[in-house]
């Protein structure tokens, strides 16, 4: 019978240990709350291979921050380590986190021209998260119901998301403006590139613009 209860009493310290693995320690549960997703230009992660980082494309990826009243960090993979989470865990908070305080986003609705293609949409906050908000699925639903089933995307930089339907007969002119915002970005820029947005998700296109349908 000891032994027996000795298995048990090893098996419970076990499982606690275990899932204090999984939900953090105390210093995760300090900052958790303050965790977002940050976009990161591509270059990012080559100067700095630590990053905790997932790719988009080959010239965005979503990085993760601890975000202050002013200004962020960038978080590490010796962060993970320190706070015992495991990188899945810490994007599923950060997307979370991103979600509360993009609950209430404006998004500005516009239109070029009368008909439907004609129409456009912008998000520009200045909370330093606008271009972040192109990952919520939230945001992704209320922009389909204003552009359609698919539609494009690109933020040139960290403080501007704008989407326009896919086959905008001024689509050339809106990527000719994103490459501009994108070289006046400065340290915030994230990249020229524009992206489909559908129903599975984001896809990285080329700076080709569609052709619009005749």
């Amino acid at each position: 019978m000891k032994k027996l209860l000795c298995t048990l009493s090893i098996l419970l310290v076990s499982s606690t240990v275990l899932l204090a693995g999984c939900t953090g320690n105390k210093e995760w549960r300090k900052v958790k709350d303050t965790v977002l997703p940050q976009l990161m230009e591509g270059n990012l992660k080559r100067r700095l291979p630590l990053i905790v980082h997932r790719e988009i494309s080959r010239d965005l990826d979503i990085g993760y921050v601890l975000d202050h009243e002013i200004g962020y960090d960038f978080i590490f993979r010796k962060n993970l380590e320190e706070w015992g989470i495991s990188e899945n865990t810490l994007h599923k908070t950060a997307m979370r986190n991103l979600e509360k305080i993009a609950k209430d986003t404006e998004i500005q609705l516009a239109d070029a021209e009368e008909q439907e293609t004609g129409r456009y949409a912008i998000i520009e906050t200045g909370d330093g998260y606008d271009a972040a908000r192109i990952l919520l699925p939230a945001i992704q639903k209320k922009v389909r119901k204003y552009l359609g089933e698919e539609y494009i995307a690109a933020t040139p930089t960290r403080d501007f998301l704008i989407f326009w339907h896919k086959d905008f007969s001024l689509g050339g002119q809106f990527m000719e403006e994103v490459e501009k915002q994108y070289k006046l970005g400065g340290k915030y820029k994230l990249t020229p590139r524009v992206f489909l947005v559908t129903k599975k998700g984001i896809e990285p296109l080329t700076k080709q613009p569609l052709e619009p349908k005749t």
